[in-house]
């Protein structure tokens, strides 16, 4: 392999990386045809380099990054992507030249100073690896899965496998009373593959669109939540939307905002509001303005005893 094809390989990885940090939903299909490599190859970019790298997860066949994370197109990443491409090279050496050039390259990435620190909340899901193949499996083929979450035995028709606030999920509908849910996946064990396939229903993949986060509940009529959102906060509202609903209604002389967007309960956007007091105000409906107004004053409340 030529200089040249490891600049076109890092060219594609920070440009894959810069439009998913922009918000960008990507398909292997027309990355292939943009970059001129095979699927393949893009499939081995995603599961080999970015995906272990950054936040990123499946949304249906596409990828996405995490909502609310935001790169800084920074040299940092372009190390990042480097050492992996480099790591990558030294495999078609051997395996005991692959092995001490990967020590030598993990001390150089950890002992270099970056003028960037990002920190991530994820939660490691290496022992539950295992568990995203047959649920990513399942939900392809359409097929029920069985697994014990929370000690009690479930039989689940699988939609989606979420990140919400840096925890993993399956979102799915449990056939023994038809409702759908989350369920934390590192809470599940001994899962399997069933046999029996489901039709989906393509309604409640779109209500599952719309998802902000585990409080999400798709039985639930969704209802309009309008927030008035101050000047000092605006830039990143709209670059980082509450909700995949939200919609500006107005935008005020004084550079403040009133959006809209839906929940289905209550608790999808109360932890979002707590983080922005006193930027962001709720406007409608009246219910959620007294639950945010009783938790405010009990927390003033207990700030003064203290």
């Amino acid at each position: 392999m030529q200089q040249h094809d490891y600049d076109k390989i890092l060219y594609r990885l920070i440009n894959i990386i810069s439009r998913l940090s922009d918000g960008e939903i990507l398909y292997k299909d027309a990355l292939a045809l943009e970059f001129n490599v095979s699927t393949k190859t893009i499939q081995r970019d995603f599961n080999e380099r970015l995906v272990l790298r950054f936040p990123i997860h499946k949304i249906g066949n596409g990828w996405k990054m995490m909502d609310g994370y935001h790169l800084e197109k920074s040299r940092a990443v372009e190390d990042i992507l480097v050492v992996d491409i480099l790591k990558t090279i030294s495999e078609g050496f051997g395996k005991s030249f692959a092995k001490r050039s990967s020590s030598l390259l993990n001390k150089l990435t950890d002992s270099t100073p970056s003028a960037f620190y990002t920190r991530l909340a994820f939660e490691d899901m290496t022992l539950f690896s295992q568990y995203f193949d047959i649920l990513e499996h399942a939900i392809k083929e359409s097929k029920l899965v069985q697994f014990v979450h929370n000690n009690k035995y479930r039989l689940v028709k699988p939609y989606r496998i979420v990140t919400f606030d840096g925890y993993w999920y399956l979102l799915g509908e449990e056939v023994i009373d038809g409702r759908v849910k989350t369920f934390h996946i590192a809470r599940i064990s001994d899962v399997k593959l069933c046999d029996e396939c489901f039709k989906k229903d393509n309604t409640l993949q779109r209500k599952l669109d719309k998802a902000i986060n585990a409080w999400f509940i798709p039985d639930n009529e969704p209802f309009e939540v309008t927030l008035h959102i101050d000047a000092d906060i605006k830039r990143y509202i709209l670059d980082h939307p509450l909700a995949p609903t939200q919609v500006i209604q107005e935008e005020k002389s004084d550079g403040s905002l009133i959006i809209s967007l839906e929940i289905t309960h209550d608790k999808e956007i109360i932890s979002t509001i707590q983080k922005w007091i006193p930027s962001i105000t709720v406007l409608s409906p009246k219910t959620l303005q007294e639950t945010i107004t009783k938790q405010v004053k009990t927390f003033l409340e207990k700030q003064v005893l203290l």
